[in-house]
């Protein structure tokens, strides 16, 4: 027996069966959805959507197939469902078992139990991929076209001849100066038109309209609200009907006020450019690939004497000197092959109608489009005689700087030369022990004074040699802590007698032998501690040292706590004719120039200078300067027997034209109980050479006839019995470097002690066949 549950049983499957068959022959996608997300039923409408079988889906999260930017909103979507909307729509992108992103759009529709609460989600999903491609394809062109519009400047219109309808471009309507939301009618438009254009226009467009014939780059001119006078270029052309007859009108505009006033402005400028030429002195020239004159201004005229139309094509290289064709030929070259490069300036000679020459400059200009140079040509003739008379006055200032070189040395050698003398005679009877005290104080006050003004002959001398530009440096391998304490030990007496301590401190001790210029580098410690000891009263000047290596730099400073510096006067201690250290010098002593010169040598020597004080508290003058540690430590190479000068009975030659000199360095060189064998210019030097056997030369460096030099040449050119011997310079001249001819250097004027410690020292590598014998048996302690 059929009961009725029995009958709502089988009523229910056939439900069930007619919803499955209905959802499975639907072609949108049915499915349903549990309140978690996950898939219940699928129809098999997916596989042809998306690419996945129905049992393929059952079970999964529905989030899991979505875009994960379009997920949240799907989310949000059922969240808006759940919290009381039965039914909603949306579109999202879905994703295919291949990966692809397909755009869809589901209908969701909430499921209530009996209860009236929320079961599942049905939703019934489509397709729409395509449309949506489409669209985006349609906004993209239409981007696209606005864009072009934008770019090119161009405005679109349309006017649909059989509705009066009409469509205008954003470009159209800001060219005419509206709103972009304004809506115009043909009439309108016509209106905006320039009012004594107006009628005209409107007959030509009747006139088309008539032939249905298109009209090509017009201008025309419109009025804008605010009054501006625009210029418009337009074309514009018609759709036919199926009779032929004009059925859709539509055109292009371009705002082209700018180029119509540029053309205007084009117009004044070559009119005002003619008037130029034909007042201006300057020639304007264009010639074309062959060189031809096409054009030249009326100026030529003024400048070279032809009439504006005698050169007209004539070739412009008839007219060029011909030692200045090969110049204008590379030229033209360089310009051709780099065209957008900066133009080079030639200068050439061009004949006059006279027969003369005329220099002429310009920087000619290339058109490679048109196949022409043009350019402007300017009279330098004048200016040309002009730098004429100023190579020969350089050449004259030259000549004259050479002169005051010629005359700076010779006054060196003049005013050193007696200076040896006072100062070495001063020393000698110094020395003298049954001297009276009072005659000691005498001699002592003209050994000081003889030394001061040697120093300032130095400071005048080195001021004009840097001034001149001739102090360059001299590198040679030096110790420098030897050097620096030899000339803090030339001070250690002045700084006794004020009661100062003096001392060397070595913050990082550098290599022991470094390549710098000893002589420049000694004559600016001297400077630096003399005026510490000069401006200090009280308590110590200390000179401190740095290597730097890593920079191959020498530091050195020399601080004292003296009276130092106002900060405003700091900058102007350096500098030429500064009037702050005279003044300091004036209320101290000195000349003033020690710190010029010292910036001049240290400069000169590529270094750096300064200075760092406070009124009070002292003064921290430093410099820094390059120095290299040399490749091979020429103290540290194998040391041969040398010659040691002077043994008992020995000889040795003095060369000099000074006879106080002479007189001078015979009483030094007394200690050595040796013969002195004296002449008085280089030729006597060499002939006695040539005659007798010496065991030490001293030879003078400027002498009348022969110099010291020359005769030191030849002493060692002609195979003899002093060729090999050790010869010494002797020079007042502080600019000369002692040459490998010679094997020391004196420098004038001359101590005792300098002289004694350079005659012991002395040596001179002999023939390896000869043999060197040893000659300070008694030395200076005789």
């Amino acid at each position: 027996m059929i009961t009725p549950f029995d009958q709502d049983i089988d009523a229910l499957r056939a439900s069930e069966a007619l919803f499955r068959l209905l959802a499975e022959q639907a072609g949108d996608v049915i499915s349903r959805h549990r309140l978690t997300g996950e898939i219940d039923y699928v129809s098999p409408a997916i596989e042809r959507v998306l690419g996945w079988k129905a049992q393929d889906l059952i079970g999964r999260v529905s989030w899991e197939l979505l875009d994960p930017q379009d997920a949240t909103r799907v989310r949000a979507a059922l969240d808006g469902m759940l919290a009381g909307a039965a039914e909603q729509s949306i579109e999202y992108r879905a994703r295919a078992k291949d990966g692809r992103l397909v755009w869809v759009e589901a209908h969701l529709r909430l499921v209530r139990d009996e209860a009236g609460s929320p079961q599942e989600i049905v939703a019934v999903t489509r397709d729409i991929d395509a449309r949506v491609r489409l669209e985006e394809e349609a906004r993209e062109t239409q981007r696209r076209a606005l864009l072009a519009e934008q770019i090119a400047d161009v405005a679109f219109w349309r006017v649909d001849l059989r509705t009066n309808a009409v469509s205008l471009s954003p470009k159209f309507l800001d060219i005419y100066g509206l709103p972009r939301d304004a809506r115009l009618s043909l009439a309108e438009i016509l209106r905006h038109f320039a009012p004594e254009d107006r009628a005209r226009v409107r007959a030509e467009i009747a006139g088309h309209l008539r032939a249905g014939t298109p009209s090509r780059n017009r201008i025309d001119r419109i009025v804008r609200p605010d009054g501006e006078i625009r210029h418009l270029l337009g074309s514009f052309e018609f759709d036919l009907d199926a009779q032929g007859a004009p059925a859709v009108m539509f055109g292009t505009l371009i705002d082209v006020s700018d180029l119509v006033r540029a053309r205007e402005a084009l117009a004044q400028t070559e009119s005002r450019f003619r008037d130029l030429s034909t007042a201006t002195r300057d020639i304007v020239i264009e010639v074309d690939r062959k060189g031809r004159i096409i054009f030249i201004s009326a100026a030529v005229e003024k400048v070279l004497g032809y009439g504006e139309t005698e050169l007209i094509g004539q070739k412009a290289a008839h007219l060029t000197h011909p030692d200045d064709l090969p110049g204008l030929v590379r030229g033209f070259g360089a310009l051709i092959a780099d065209p957008t490069g900066v133009p080079p300036i030639l200068e050439a000679r061009a004949r006059h109608a006279d027969g003369r020459w005329v220099w002429l400059q310009g920087r000619p200009v290339a058109d490679m489009t048109a196949g022409r140079l043009h350019g402007v040509l300017r009279d330098i003739t004048d200016w040309k005689q002009v730098q004429d008379d100023l190579a020969a006055e350089h050449a004259r200032a030259e000549a004259a700087l050479e002169a005051r070189s010629a005359f700076l040395a010779n006054m060196s050698h003049e005013l050193r030369t007696p200076l040896t003398a006072v100062i070495g005679f001063a020393a000698l009877v110094e020395g003298l022990e049954d001297l009276p005290d009072k005659a000691r104080d005498y001699v002592q006050r003209i050994s000081t004074a003889g030394k001061a003004l040697l120093s300032v002959i130095n400071d005048v001398l080195e001021l004009s040699k840097l001034e001149s530009g001739q102090v360059e440096p001299h590198l040679a391998p030096c110790a420098f802590t030897p050097l620096v304490e030899d000339t803090i030990k030339m001070f250690a007496l002045g700084a006794v007698e004020k009661g100062l301590e003096l001392r060397l401190r070595m913050i990082d001790p550098p290599p022991r032998v470094l390549t710098i210029d000893p002589d420049r580098v000694r004559q600016v410690l001297i400077n630096l501690i003399g005026n510490a000891i000069r401006y200090t009263d009280v308590g110590s000047v200390t000179v401190e040292v740095a290597w730097r290596g890593d920079f191959e730099e020498l530091f050195v400073a020399v601080r004292d706590t003296g009276v130092g510096i106002d900060a405003t006067h700091q900058e102007q201690l350096f500098k030429r004719f500064s009037q702050v250290e005279a003044s300091r010098s004036r209320s101290r002593g000195g000349t003033g120039l020690g710190l010029v010169i010292s910036k001049g040598l240290v400069d000169a020597m590529g270094g750096r200078i300064g200075v760092s004080s406070r009124p009070g508290e002292g003064s921290s003058f430093w410099f820094a300067i390059p120095a290299t540690v040399p490749t091979r430590d020429p103290e540290a190479a194998d040391t041969e027997t040398v010659f040691e000068p002077v043994r008992a009975g020995g000889r040795i030659l003095l060369a000099d034209d000074n006879a106080l000199n002479r007189e001078m360095t015979r009483a030094i060189l007394g200690v050595f109980d040796a013969e002195i064998v004296e002449a008085r210019d280089g030729r006597e030097a060499v002939a006695a050479a040539r005659r007798e056997v010496f065991e030490l030369i001293l030879m003078d460096i400027r002498m009348p006839g022969m110099d010291g030099v020359d005769a030191t040449r030849a002493i060692r050119a002609e195979p003899g019995p002093n060729q090999n011997v050790p010869i010494l310079a002797f020079s007042a001249d502080m600019d000369f470097q002692a040459s490998d001819l010679f094997d020391g250097m004196v420098r004038k004027p001359v101590t005792a002690a300098k002289l004694i410690e350079a005659v012991a020292g002395a040596a001179r590598d002999a023939e390896p066949a000869q043999t060197k014998t040893p000659l300070a048996e008694r030395g200076a302690s005789s």
